[in-house]
């Protein structure tokens, strides 16, 4: 009986019986409806021992323990493959199954609630590799379109995005890209979380949200609206708090005021006159139920400090201040205690050359011990005044940043009957808010700046004119702060904690050249000194610490940067092709207004002559640019040869100082960055730059170039003037390079004789600078033998060219005699003789699908001083270098 028991429950029951029959028959046909969930019979069995359900053993190589066959005669051997190989199985929201796959990126907003900003990128915790970066390298494209629309999503972290030059320009942002196009217009939206855009859970954050659209207005006009955002935001609060676009204060921020400075100083410290004058102040107070208070009435004075009495008020000169301090933590009336105010508005009779900042305790660099207490502007006098007649009452709202916002629209038409016009124009507002726990709509405030510009040209040969009308305010950012995710912001950091709506790439390697928090860039720039392309100084592309035009033999290629030709129309002594700022690349600079417009008329292609005019000065400070300017241009191609004419002319008045970051490269020093300073050498001033060049080959093998450069400053003011200010009347630079080279095919080798001559001529505007004289030449011998066996079955032809040798042995000697002429220089101030030696075998060979080149070789140099002690130096050096074929 125990026997027939035992059968009947092997056949009624799937526990023993393993095989897909008994599967089949006694566990029930599965659930195929796609409404009702999954449902298997054998589920409702009126069993008391343990259920064991069937293993897909997707994840393990091992085999259930109630398995004990282990007969592969007539079953085959399984090899399971990992889950994690196809991915998880992911629904939507609707409990739609998406598949198998992994989770590549998700950003979820969550409202009131902690921490309720999620940005993931990738899972990491499940797979050895974040699929994120490693399958997609950061940058993940959606697709799809219908007739003539097309739509693209791209998430990424470097994703090159460009609306204006005024509003938005950035060679790497990071976060989500909705790009959407038709026939007749373009546009684009962008959202990020600039305040810890990886992987992380925020309360508070820092949001930007962007859009611009172009639509084509005929074939040949265009036209653009832009908007760009920046603003605090916090889960904990509701969505309809508020305009979220005007952003909101975040939980450390949101508290009540103890201290309130106001500072009033001179806004041109520098000019020696008349700075700001302060006749009277007071503050006034909101409470939450709309009262006003004013300071005066109630006895809330602040405590001065700095200033002096002049014509019945305060004045503040060159480095002076005026410090209004409000005590407001100690503050009560009437039962009403700082907590209880919900508007802070300050009152203040100035006039003059003022500039009016403010701040809290609130407002400070965040850190924990003596903070310190970071000010912002809030009014600046227009221009320079000096008589009071600029005399206003400033009524000026407190708060703290929480959003900045810009709104432009521009617009673009190209050759309409040879008129071509191109501008932009921008509203930037700047919201604040002041800090009340006590209401749900805080007081807001907004402080405005305006940006705009015009290009204009027209052509009609021979005849050409082009203008451009600028006005950028003072005031005018693309730049916001970022939150913390403790609701902390700092005002001021060693690396600013800001995000920059438009980067500083002057070099154009779509890396700023400035630091930011979260965001990638280089500190190293040198634009317009990259020619090739390779991100590599042209001056130093062995990367050593000497520049080529130092090194021996290197210096027969690289000429010096005083010999290069360019235009300099802000008149700082550097070329502007050659500038490197630490400003955001808008087209024109803050707080500049003026015009530029010149005439050019063609003679012939090769030919030009142009007149020009320039005008601009400061909106708010003090300094103005005037400058007439002539330019010509000629080219000339003679047999074999071409030749360049460069001539600039202008009469400047310039005092807008223009400081610049420039490369710096010593000899046997460590190359970097460094501040270069505006001498202002064009305060009144002639100008003219003369630049000629000439390119010849004579016969086989046989090469020439001249290159001449003239610039000279003639400063027009007084002698006691220019003693004051150490100026020298006549200053300038002459440089004459002349170089020749021939390559000699002498059987299978090549000897190349070069010749190379340097004269420079330096008078620097500063007196307190030496002048000095220099002439320098060099003869170069170079041999180059190649040796084993020929990488290429082409027959040699001698006296015909040369095959490609794996191996080659080259040989090269270099005699130089350096004469300083007269004074002396920063690097060198006497004479010498220099020579260098050079052995050197090269083997260039396929490794591993790469091209390896090997080189051997020693090196010795000898320069003999005429005063110092002689130099003497001698390397030995075996290098690889492996590369693409």
């Amino acid at each position: 009986m125990l026997l027939v028991l035992l059968i009947i429950g092997w056949l009624a029951s799937p526990l023993w019986g393993q095989d897909r029959f008994a599967q089949w028959g006694m566990q029930g046909l599965p659930s195929t409806s796609s409404v009702v969930p999954h449902f298997e019979m054998e589920y409702i069995s009126p069993q008391v021992h343990r259920w064991y359900a069937p293993r897909n053993l997707l994840e393990s190589h091992m085999r259930p323990w109630y398995i004990t066959d282990t007969n592969y005669a007539r079953d085959y051997y399984t090899r399971y493959v990992e889950q994690l190989l196809e991915g998880e199985v992911w629904y939507d929201e609707f409990g739609h199954r998406l598949g198998h796959g992994w989770l590549v990126y998700t950003w979820e907003q969550e409202q009131e609630k902690r921490k309720g900003s999620l940005i993931q990128k990738g899972t990491p915790s499940q797979m050895r590799t974040n699929v994120y970066y490693a399958f997609f390298q950061s940058l993940v494209i959606a697709s799809d379109g219908s007739g003539g629309s097309t739509a693209r999503l791209m998430v990424g972290d470097a994703i090159q995005t460009t609306f204006t030059p005024l509003t938005f320009s950035k060679g790497s942002f990071n976060g989500l890209r909705l790009d959407y196009a038709t026939d007749r217009y373009l546009t684009s939206l962008i959202l990020s979380r600039p305040s810890r855009p990886e992987s992380a859970s925020r309360t508070n954050m820092t949001h930007l949200i962007g859009n611009h659209t172009e639509f084509q207005l005929g074939d040949l006009m265009r036209m653009g609206l832009t908007y760009v955002n920046a603003h605090n935001a916090q889960s904990q609060v509701n969505v309809t708090y508020g305009n979220p676009l005007r952003g909101t204060l975040t939980t450390a921020q949101n508290q009540p005021l103890k201290k309130l400075w106001v500072r009033i100083r001179d806004d041109s410290p520098e000019d020696g006159v008349r700075g700001a004058m302060l006749f009277r102040h007071d503050i006034v107070l909101t409470d939450t139920s709309g009262t006003e208070f004013k300071g005066r009435e109630i006895g809330l004075l602040p405590t001065i400090e700095g200033g002096r009495i002049r014509s019945g008020g305060l004045v503040a000169d060159g480095a002076e201040t005026i410090l209004l301090e409000y005590d407001l933590e100690s503050f009560e009336h009437e039962g009403i205690r700082s907590s209880d105010l919900h508007q802070v508005r300050v009152e203040l009779v100035v006039a003059d050359d003022y500039q009016v900042e403010m701040a809290s305790d609130l407002q400070t660099d965040g850190e924990r011990r003596n903070p310190e207490t970071v000010f912002f502007p809030y009014a600046r006098a227009e221009g320079n005044v000096q008589d009071n007649s600029n005399s206003q009452v400033l009524r000026l709202d407190y708060g703290l940043p929480t959003a900045n916002e810009l709104i432009g629209v521009n617009w673009d038409l190209v050759e309409w009957k040879g008129l071509s016009l191109q501008g932009e124009g921008v509203l930037n507002r700047q919201y604040r808010m002041y800090p009340s726990g006590k209401v749900k709509h805080l007081h807001q405030a907004a402080q405005e700046a305006h940006a705009a510009y015009v290009n204009t040209a027209y052509n009609r040969y021979p005849w050409s004119f082009f203008g451009e009308l600028f006005s950028i305010g003072d005031g005018y950012s693309t730049a916001y702060w970022l939150a913390q995710g403790n609701g902390e912001i700092r005002y001021k950091a060693p690396i600013p904690e800001v995000y920059e709506f438009v980067d500083d790439d002057d070099d154009f390697d779509g890396k700023p050249e400035w630091e930011r928090l979260y965001q990638g860039g280089e500190l190293v720039a040198w634009p317009g000194y990259d020619e090739n392309g390779d991100f590599i100084y042209d001056n130093n592309q062995n990367r050593n610490l000497y520049p080529d035009y130092e090194e021996p033999f290197l210096r027969f290629r690289a000429d010096r940067p005083e010999f290069l030709f360019g235009l300099d129309m802000n008149y700082n002594g550097t070329v502007d092709r050659f500038e490197n700022d630490n400003l955001p690349d808008h087209p024109y600079k803050r707080d500049h207004r003026g015009f530029n417009a010149y005439l050019r008329a063609h003679a012939g292609p090769n030919a030009s002559l142009t007149l020009g005019h320039q005008r601009m000065g400061l909106i708010s400070g003090d300094g103005r640019t005037h400058a007439y300017y002539l330019l010509g241009a000629w080219t000339w191609h003679p047999p074999r040869s071409r030749l360049r004419l460069f001539e600039f002319a202008a009469l400047v008045e310039d005092d807008i100082a223009d400081d610049l970051e420039l490369w710096q490269q010593p000899v046997g020093g460590i190359g970097r960055m460094r501040e270069v300073l505006d001498p202002l050498p064009a305060r009144d001033t002639w100008k003219n730059a003369l630049y000629v060049d000439l390119e010849q080959r004579l016969g086989k093998g046989v090469r020439l170039l001249h290159r001449g450069k003239w610039e000279l400053l003639a400063q027009r003011y007084g002698r006691v003037e220019l003693n004051q200010r150490e100026r020298r009347r006549w200053s300038g630079f002459v440089g004459i390079i002349d170089k020749a080279e021939w390559s000699i095919p002498i059987g299978l080798g090549m000897f190349e004789p070069r010749w190379k001559s340097e004269f420079r001529w330096d008078r620097p505007f500063r007196s307190r600078s030496p002048e000095a004289m220099s002439l320098e030449e060099t003869v170069f011998l170079l041999w180059s033998q190649p040796l084993l066996a020929e990488s290429t079955t082409v027959n040699y032809f001698a006296r015909y060219g040369r095959q490609l040798f794996a191996t080659e042995l080259q040989l090269g000697l270099e005699g130089s005699r350096f004469w300083m002429l007269e004074g002396e220089r920063e690097e060198i101030d006497q004479s010498y003789t220099s020579w260098a030696l050079v052995t050197q075998l090269t083997n260039r060979v396929g490794y591993m699908g790469y091209r390896l080149v090997t080189r051997l070789g020693a090196q010795w140099q000898w320069r003999d001083f005429d005063r110092d002690d002689n130099q003497h130096n001698s390397m030995l050096f075996v290098t690889m270098h492996a590369g693409r074929q």
